[in-house]
């Protein structure tokens, strides 16, 4: 933990730092009201207390909503759901009730709820299986047979001679065949025999296509510069469809690191990501709760390396076939892999069963940095009846590629052919963030805006058997910091009535859908509804409802937790100096909680951020809603108190929440807020930042985030 530093400012709106205690008072008002809202005539404003009306927040209250948003009847929050509707109301309506002024759409509402939601539209992309083909027409093995292809299975223990013999076929036999030699065409399932590497992390967006050619094997397919590798030259690939397997040596050797740290830690990266998927330094698209991925170390993509799919659409070929590998091959042979995401896991579309399609946010989808071809993954029945005419068998290539051995491209039989056709169905959806506003009382500082954030939405409800309790109920995560949000909110509208108001405006946001990818967060930063420069720091607060009560215990040795009257800090040692000294000096005048900066970096050393695999460690600073304000530059602070067995369980349950360790995180925030909206200056960001949060700053600016926008009407379906 760093050395703490005094802030010693003057603070226009009436700060004093005396006798180590800050007190503050409210901008003068002309008239202070009763609790009926009556203006008593000739008296003057009541004073502010200490940091605003931080001392109003209280422990029952934050019971009262944590209790009701993780309730069973929520089931869980996932986005899109009625649950996730119900919890947006009814933290609406307390909005409505308390006064704030609305911050959502401004037409086409129904009802006086519906002005405080910020919609966005979702859509669900699903695979049609039944409508989805692919078929091999190539020459019949000599006395061979016509009927069902074989399909290897996924553990074989070597590469036998005959790859086809070691399980029975799922393709389904086409003519011709029988007796050897001529031509026949084989037709494989589609979630069985061959899937889709779309809509997931980092790959091509899930989209219909239909496409037939020759082949071309072309090893792994990536195009790296800093190696001088091109597995393209001297091949004609135009108009053809290329068969890759296996990856580059770095990047496998990253995902074997990636893997080692599976189900420890929050949300690992999956070791068999797409080998197109290159998201390093944002969130994955299955999860804000995921870690970033690690910076990729082929370098950038595009620049440095060209990925298969885009190497394909470089060189003019039409479509990637890649061939699976064993961990897709594993997840194959299990029949319920679709319902985890696995090798048949709805093409794209994502996780169904309890919880219903996933979806994407369409205006949140960045556009590839380059062109990309649509990519299938070929389970070995598929690759079997591709190298069927070559002396190299699909085995062969499989275990090769299993091994990081290099393997030399070659053209395929000129009478081999494959057919692809995706057939694909579109669902609409909504979401929805919710957002109030308390105007800042300085009638030239009240267009500038402190933002508080939480993340409303969870992860839904749980695979469990018959009669078990399957709710993710999400008390901690992230139920405490919307309860908390609310608290504050309260307090700061309350104190409003009083007369007791800051400067600058308050946003109150509750974000939608942090669990997909930070959603809702990139919604309000990339479509801000007020002018984004005016933004002058946020606040955000993700589980801060667990500590290390008596007892407590954690297999798990990548989890940090804090003990109760601490709190871990997030980000103002790296984006801003000025905001880290304004936290540092309310809390030594105020609760005086423990500060802990173990995750306040970017990159893990001996006393910060080093659990997890190495080097990446947790990555925490990219793992929450303020990071999509950092890459807008906005100075930042994330609150909370670390991780722990329930994180993401069924277990997350709000009897066993520390809500003392609540109130007094939200008393400090409060408090920092008032400050932060009531002092003359804003806090500055770092003139040094990390490389990757500079990158993903660029990047924010070169796809238009940012511009001023006014809030949609509602969408259909939307909560009233």
């Amino acid at each position: 933990m760093t050395k703490r530093r005094l802030l010693i400012t003057s603070i226009a709106a009436g700060l004093a730092l005396s006798t180590g205690v800050l007190i503050t008072s409210a901008a003068p008002q002309s008239k202070a009201k009763t609790a009926k809202g009556k203006a008593l005539s000739g008296q003057s404003p009541a004073p502010a207390p200490s940091f605003g009306n931080s001392d109003a927040i209280n422990e029952k209250e934050l019971q009262v909503y944590d209790y009701f948003l993780a309730s069973d009847q929520l089931e869980g929050r996932n986005l899109p759901s009625r649950g996730f509707d119900t919890a947006a109301l009814y933290v609406a309506s307390h909005l409505a009730e308390w006064g704030l002024k609305p911050g959502g759409s401004t037409s086409g509402t129904n009802g006086p709820l519906q002005p405080y939601f910020q919609p966005f539209e979702l859509v669900s992309k699903q695979v049609v299986p039944a409508d989805s083909k692919a078929s091999v027409t190539g020459p019949a093995p000599a006395g061979g047979r016509g009927g069902r292809g074989g399909a290897p299975v996924a553990d074989a223990p070597a590469a036998p001679a005959d790859p086809a013999a070691q399980a029975g076929g799922r393709g389904r036999g086409g003519r011709g065949g029988g007796g050897g030699g001529g031509v026949r065409t084989t037709e494989f399932e589609y979630g069985k025999d061959w899937s889709v590497v779309a809509g997931g992390r980092g790959g091509p967006p899930l989209e219909a296509f239909e496409v037939s050619g020759n082949l071309v094997f072309v090893g792994n397919g990536y195009v790296v510069n800093k190696t001088k590798t091109d597995p393209y030259q001297g091949l004609d690939v135009k108009g053809k469809i290329i068969v890759v397997a296996g990856l580059p040596a770095e990047i496998a050797a990253q995902q074997e690191q990636l893997a080692a740290g599976r189900g420890g830690g929050r949300g690992a990266a999956p070791a068999d990501a797409a080998p197109g998927a290159d998201n390093a330094g944002t969130p994955p698209a299955g999860g804000g709760g995921g870690a970033a991925a690690p910076p990729n170390p082929l370098g950038e993509p595009c620049v440095d390396f060209l990925t298969p799919e885009a190497a394909a659409a470089k060189n003019g070929a039409v479509a990637v076939v890649s061939i699976a590998s064993f961990q897709q091959l594993t997840a194959m042979a299990n029949p319920n892999a679709a319902a985890f995401g696995g090798f048949g896991g709805g093409g794209g579309g994502g996780r169904g069963g309890a919880n219903g399609p996933a979806y994407t946010a369409p205006k949140l989808q960045a556009k590839p940095a380059c062109p990309v071809v649509p990519t299938i993954t070929a389970g070995l029945g598929l690759a079997t009846s591709i190298f069927a005419a070559e002396k190299k068998t699909a085995a062969q290539i499989f275990y090769a590629a299993g091994s990081g051995a290099k393997q030399d491209s070659f053209a395929l039989a000129a009478n081999t052919k494959i057919s692809l056709k995706l057939a694909v169905k579109s669902e609409p959806g909504h979401a929805e963030n919710v957002v109030g506003i308390l105007e800042g009382g300085d009638p030239a500082k009240k267009g500038e805006y402190i933002v508080l954030s939480a993340h409303l939405d969870h992860v839904g409800l749980a695979a469990a058997a018959p009669g078990a309790h399957n709710v993710n109920n999400g008390a901690d995560d992230d139920g405490s910091g919307s309860t908390a949000l609310m608290a504050i909110a309260r307090a700061y509208a309350e104190g409003a009535a009083k007369g007791i108001r800051p400067a600058r405006s308050i946003i109150f946001l509750w974000n939608a859908g942090e669990e997909k990818g930070l959603w809702g967060s990139q919604y309000f930063n990339q479509y801000p509804f007020v002018d984004i420069k005016n933004v002058v720091a946020n606040l955000n607060i993700d589980m801060i409802g667990r500590t290390k009560g008596p007892g407590f215990t954690d297999p798990d040795p990548t989890h940090v937790l804090c003990e109760p009257g601490e709190v871990m800090l997030v980000g103002p040692q790296i984006s801003s100096d000025d905001i880290g000294k304004t936290v540092e000096t309310v809390n030594d005048a105020y609760q005086k909680l423990k500060l802990n900066h173990f995750y306040d970096a970017t990159a893990p050393d001996k006393t910060h951020d080093n659990l997890g695999p190495q080097p990446r460690g947790q990555r925490i600073f990219y793992r929450s809603d303020h990071y999509n304000f950092a890459k807008m530059g906005i100075p930042i602070v994330f609150f909370t108190t670390g991780l722990h067995p329930d994180y993401h369980r069924v277990t997350d349950t709000p009897d066993k929440i520390d809500y003392h360790e609540i109130l007094v995180v939200s008393k400090t925030i409060s408090a920092v807020a008032w400050v932060l909206a009531t002092q003359p200056e804003r806090p500055k960001i770092n003139e040094k930042l990390p490389e990757q949060l500079m990158k993903d700053m660029k990047t924010a600016k070169d796809q238009g985030w940012g511009n001023l926008t006014a809030v949609m009407p509602p969408l259909p379906g939307e909560p009233y």
